[in-house]
């Protein structure tokens, strides 16, 4: 078999004793490709077995529906013992099916077992909602200039087939410290912090309607205040339930921004109010072939349409032929919204440290490479010694 998964590691792999593991699809009768969905109080798995060779034409997906809160152990044996599932049935019109059978180990009847599964479900004392907190901190220092950053976030979701919640905040804080001379030094501070929210309800297989909103800071951006509220639609050209491999989305937003500046900006104002409205069309594939993604959005200002912003994006991994692959991904951004920058002309420092953002007309990056593996095929050896 021929695994494609982005988070599967060895030791799902050795767990596995009944299957032959090669390196390329060349060489597969099974392949098999794991993909993970995006939702936010739970992981859903999506596990796809199509047969090459004597097994061509036949295909099978199973699922696989784990707690956010899953630890990486809980997902490798369930995930494993889903492929095993999965790669039986191709398994069993082998040679290798003669050594195959079925245990069932658990001390209720297997109708008992399942009623009590479901039951469990049924009496979630979270009603669904998924809670996580972090932090981190650092600090550098040598005699000429030392640095120190903190930034620490909490979030609260809760998915279900209905509804879709989730509220986030965010804070960081930077400071630095540089001695240009021994009787000059130039000191910095830096931070910003957000609250935001989201409430999307589902309005079948290809609509949802929902409203985003939040309330933010940035010294970077020269915003003491920015209060936003946007209801918005979305339309997805496939079935919602085939987002974990395709997907094709159209979505309408409309809202209000309240803007409150530190410094006067360059249209001499220190508050003010503006709608806004945007439209942004995604596309997604991950196939046994790859992955494939692009995106466009395009934004603007109410109040003054020569405000706006049309940003492109897209990302491509495609196998080209037995053991190559590629990789791209890119974005450009043509901006003509900065209407909140500071008038006043920044410092050298300023802009050599980046602590003000400065006027622009565009922003693009991009990326790209290539992989190529040959060799032996069929190695799948794990060997943890000296893995650090």
């Amino acid at each position: 078999m021929f695994l494609s998964c982005e988070r599967c590691d060895d030791p799902l792999k050795s767990a596995i004793t009944f299957a032959q593991f090669v390196t390329t699809r060349d060489g597969a009768d099974v392949d098999v490709t794991v993909s993970e969905a995006t939702e936010t109080d739970q992981r859903v798995w999506t596990v796809e077995f199509a047969g090459k060779g004597t097994f061509e034409g036949q295909a099978r997906r199973l699922t696989l529906e784990l707690p956010a809160s899953a630890t990486a152990e809980e997902v490798r044996g369930r995930l494993t013992r889903l492929i095993r599932f999965g790669l039986a049935e191709f398994a069993f019109r082998t040679s290798a099916g003669a050594h195959l059978d079925v245990s069932f180990e658990s001390g209720q009847a297997p109708g008992q077992e399942a009623a009590a599964a479901a039951g469990s479900r049924a009496r979630d004392p979270w009603n669904y909602w998924v809670f996580r907190m972090s932090t981190s901190g650092d600090r550098y220092g040598e005699r000429s200039q030392s640095s120190s950053y903190f930034s620490g976030s909490a979030s609260a979701n809760r998915t279900t087939e209905a509804w879709k919640i989730r509220l986030s905040a965010y804070r960081s804080l930077s400071r630095s410290r540089f001695m240009v001379t021994e009787d000059e030094t130039f000191r910095t501070k830096e931070g910003d912090w957000s609250t935001d929210g989201l409430l999307v309800k589902s309005l079948g297989e290809h609509w949802s309607a929902g409203v985003t909103g939040g309330v933010s800071a940035s010294t970077y951006s020269n915003q003491k205040l920015l209060m936003t509220l946007n209801p918005a639609v979305e339309y997805d050209v496939f079935p919602y339930s085939e987002s974990s491999h395709r997907s094709l989305t159209i979505q309408y937003a409309l809202g209000v921004s309240r803007y409150r500046y530190h410094q006067l900006t360059l249209f001499d104002k220190l508050e003010e109010t503006m709608a806004r409205h945007s439209l942004t069309t995604s596309l997604g594939f991950r196939q046994p072939w790859g992955t494939a993604g692009a995106g466009v959005t395009f934004s603007q200002s109410l109040n003054t349409t020569a405000f706006n912003r049309l940003s492109l994006s897209g990302n491509l991994n495609i196998r080209i032929f037995r053991g190559f692959t590629v990789n791209a991904n890119g974005s450009f951004s043509r901006i003509r919204d900065q209407f909140y920058l500071e008038k006043s002309d920044a410092s050298e420092e300023e802009i050599l440290l980046r602590l003000r953002q400065i006027a622009t007309g565009h922003r693009y990056s991009f990326s790209s490479g290539f992989t190529y593996s040959f060799g032996s095929l069929s190695n799948a050896t794990v060997n943890p010694r000296f893995g650090g």
